[in-house]
């Protein structure tokens, strides 16, 4: 019966996903307008982006580049990755739907900055120009990711690599994928297959955010069956310096171990995937 009512709850929190994924896709934007204020706020101090964003250099610099490679970041938010995660000699660009952002990210440089979505990319961005093509945390957010995989496909060089993070877990869905109007979180099985249905190679796939996921798992679910499970809020509320300190520590911590070994469960997902020649 316990069983029976878990599966229940699922179906349940995976209609109200496909509800939100809706009205987001209706309203033609990825995130609320104040919460995108937020972001802009938090992605430069809050431990959670701060961390990942040394893991994802980590994992970036140990890809062999070719030199002076052309990257375009898709879902840029405020920019500080265009600052902190690429090859230094790496020419970017970037593309983010919310014109707020847009605008923090093309004021702070190195790179430009188009305010645009995946499906309307502007003629500059090419098609078969580019060395790498990542999605940090942006492919939840689109109502039909098969298309924009296809579309990162036809950007990218043969052989380019298209780099990606994403949500894990459905049954992990809480107030942060509501404010953040995600259309849904994954497993590592359903990355690799809609990698692999858009021609790509799959090169490296891992779970990270593991060292937290215990107590990250408990409060999603305790949220998740509580009334206040869809209250305005999200995850990122404020945190005082020295738990955000300690957060910090332990979440970018990964990165070591994430040198040598692939995590077999955690809160979000990585994967790395090279085009595939097609004769």
């Amino acid at each position: 019966m316990a069983y029976c009512a878990i599966i229940a709850r699922d179906a349940k929190w995976s209609i109200r996903a496909a509800i939100e994924c809706f009205r987001a896709k209706q309203r033609n934007d990825l995130m609320q307008e104040s919460y995108a204020q937020q972001y802009a706020l938090l992605e430069r101090d809050h431990w959670w982006f701060r961390a990942r964003r040394l893991i994802l250099r980590d994992l970036l610099a140990r890809l062999k580049w070719p030199p002076q490679p052309k990257i375009l970041e898709v879902g840029v938010g405020p920019g500080y990755n265009l600052l902190e995660i690429y090859p230094s000699d790496a020419r970017l660009e970037g593309a983010e739907p919310d014109p707020t952002l847009a605008g923090l990210a093309a004021s702070r440089g190195p790179a430009p900055v188009f305010n645009a979505s995946i499906d309307q990319l502007p003629s500059e961005i090419q098609e078969g120009s580019y060395d790498g093509v990542t999605m940090f945390d942006v492919l939840e957010h689109i109502p039909d990711d098969a298309h924009a995989l296809q579309i990162v496909n036809r950007k990218l060089k043969p052989g380019g690599r298209v780099a990606l993070s994403v949500p894990a877990y459905m049954w992990l869905w809480g107030q942060q994928d509501i404010v953040n109007q995600h259309c849904r979180r994954y497993t590592m099985t359903e990355v690799r297959r809609k990698l692999q249905t858009a021609h790509f190679t799959i090169e490296r796939m891992t779970y990270f955010n593991t060292f937290l996921f215990l107590p990250i798992a408990v409060v999603r679910l305790i949220s998740r069956f509580s009334r206040q499970a869809y209250k305005a809020e999200g995850d990122f509320a404020h945190v005082r310096r020295p738990s955000n300190a300690l957060l910090f520590t332990l979440f970018g911590a990964e990165r070591f171990a994430l040198r040598y070994l692939h995590f077999p469960f955690g809160v979000s997902i990585f994967a790395v995937a090279r085009k595939e020649y097609i004769e």
